[in-house]
């Protein structure tokens, strides 16, 4: 609500600000002769314009032309033309949100008659293909994929005990020489550790799916358990290979290796649309720094006054 109470306000100081002229105020409506100046009516120093008339017909009377809509259209001008100055005379124009509301306005309305061409134009500009392609092969570590590995891991944790370490140690060379005696899961990959996770691992994320962990890059991430099962992981030669019984501060360690997904580039053709996207996205914020640059220029300060100090902010040392 009170958003919307600034919003009119300020809409009506704006106005205001642009129809005032310096006349005496308070005055009776009068509607002069349209002139050249294409001013219809006055209320004191509001004026009514014939552009004012033709947006309130378009905005508001779906474009009609005909009498009756004229006149309600000048009828519902002339009302906000009295409120408009009733609001200057209120002094509402130098009321800080007001100001703030118009400020934001007008910057607005600049920025669309003199900034949106020149995005406008940016945009139709065709990139060509020659272009895209240095900036692929600029950025081309960007479209680089690691290579990938899918992991199965017995794990157990023997903790600072190092009667528990030894035991966990033959536990798991236990598993791996029952899982080299067993010719069908050494023949398939995409079975893990199958069955021996239950018995053989405490990892509770995997310890009933097989073993498997899933894919990890070789740097395993950031928690330290990942990265001491993909630098086991990725010490193996090829898919299907099993490590020996690794023991590390993070526990004791059986891993597999169920598959290798090699790294790659992305070709041009996949991720041509992606960098046309990104250039576009870089010539506007170009242009949009160009145009605040150039208003800055336009209108340099030639002095900074600091604002005076309020006496009743405390100020805390």
């Amino acid at each position: 609500m009170r958003k919307s109470i600034i919003e009119t306000v300020a809409i009506a100081c704006l106005l205001t600000f642009v129809s005032c002229k310096q006349e005496t105020r308070n005055q009776a409506v009068s509607t002069p002769p349209s002139t050249d100046d294409g001013v219809l009516l006055r209320v004191g120093s509001v004026t009514v314009t014939q552009e004012d008339l033709a947006y309130q017909l378009k905005e508001k009377h779906a474009g009609r032309t005909d009498a009756e809509s004229r006149q309600t259209a000048l009828d519902e001008l002339t009302e906000r033309a009295r409120f408009n100055q009733a609001a200057h005379d209120a002094g509402i124009d130098t009321d800080p949100i007001a100001r703030a509301e118009i400020s934001r306005i007008l910057i607005s309305r600049l920025r669309e008659k003199e900034l949106n061409p020149k995005l406008k134009a940016a945009a139709s500009e065709e990139i060509p293909e020659v272009r895209l392609r240095e900036i692929y092969e600029s950025r081309k570590d960007q479209f680089q994929s690691a290579e990938k590995r899918r992991i199965a891991v017995l794990w157990l944790d023997p903790g600072a005990d190092s009667e528990r370490l030894g035991q966990y140690q033959a536990k798991l060379a236990q598993a791996r020489e029952w899982y080299f005696s067993n010719g069908d899961l050494v023949a398939h990959p995409d079975q893990g550790f199958s069955v021996l996770s239950v018995d053989y691992s405490e990892h509770a994320a995997t310890r009933y799916k097989d073993g498997v962990l899933g894919w990890l890059e070789r740097q395993g991430g950031a928690d330290p358990w990942n990265k001491a099962v993909a630098e086991i992981a990725f010490s193996l030669e090829k898919p299907g290979e099993v490590s020996a019984v690794i023991s590390r501060p993070e526990g004791v360690f059986l891993v597999r290796c169920m598959a290798v997904e090699p790294a790659f580039v992305r070709p041009f053709e996949s991720v041509s649309r992606e960098l046309e996207q990104s250039e576009r996205q870089r010539i506007r914020t170009a242009v949009e720094a160009d145009f605040d640059a150039e208003i800055k220029a336009r209108y340099p300060t030639s002095l900074l006054v600091p604002a005076a100090p309020n006496p009743q902010v405390a100020i805390t040392p």
